[in-house]
């Protein structure tokens, strides 16, 4: 996913914490691409339900957008 509003190493943190504590696994977060990426159960999570988390939730300065799923 592309993850918009990160600008250091601490917005990585809160990022990759907010996804794995949505259930999300092995999930990489890069500052320098601006991108996160995460193994999500399907019957449990869709990779659209991320997007409302609320580490990206309206209250959140960072926002993402789901590029890729495999």
């Amino acid at each position: 996913m592309k993850v918009f509003g990160m600008t250091c190493d601490d917005c990585v943190f809160t990022v990759s914490n907010g996804l794995k504590s949505a259930g999300a696994t092995d999930v990489f977060v890069s500052l320098e691409n601006g991108t996160a990426s995460a193994v999500v159960d399907d019957s449990v999570l869709s990779p659209q339900d991320l997007l409302k988390i609320p580490v990206f939730g309206e209250k959140s300065h960072y926002k993402a957008q789901v590029r890729k799923v495999e």
